[in-house]
């Protein structure tokens, strides 16, 4: 599955590549407007396949940890750091937490993003839905991150 993602990243950015070389070498300022808008529309799928990327990779951590430690009955998640069990992203949810993703590695370095994504899952799953407040939370947590 990640390697499906990883390929469907890397072409829908030759894609948008494709589409502003295009841009710079369009006769008309119509075409070059569209194959701009098609660049970026590139660009904003293969951000949310990235996000996918990152949600797998923590679904696929967090499965790892929980089953690498025992569990411990004090603890009602039985063992794991994150409120995973039962937490279904539908449709709906998956536009919102994508949305804030794209919203918050807005302008930060690509070593980033999937902390940013982890921690709008986290908080997702902690139960927050407002595509603000995910934003905003995990931007706070990126900064306590050592």
């Amino acid at each position: 599955m990640l390697q499906k993602l990883s390929d469907h990243i890397a072409n829908c950015m030759a894609l948008a590549a494709n589409a502003e070389q295009r841009a710079t070498e369009a006769p008309t300022e119509a075409l070059r407007i569209n194959h701009e808008r098609m660049a970026k529309t590139w660009r904003h799928l293969a951000s949310s396949y990235q996000f996918v990327e990152s949600l797998e990779r923590f679904l696929l951590d967090s499965d790892k940890a929980r089953c690498a430690r025992p569990a411990d009955p004090g603890n009602e998640n039985g063992g794991r750091g994150l409120p995973l069990r039962g937490a279904n992203f539908d449709p709906e949810t998956i536009a919102v937490l994508t949305a804030a993703y794209e919203k918050a590695i807005e302008g930060q370095p690509n070593c980033t993003h999937d902390i940013i994504a982890k921690c709008i899952i986290a908080l997702a799953s902690a139960g927050e839905s407002d595509q603000v407040r995910l934003c905003r939370g995990a931007l706070t947590l990126l900064m306590l991150e050592p």
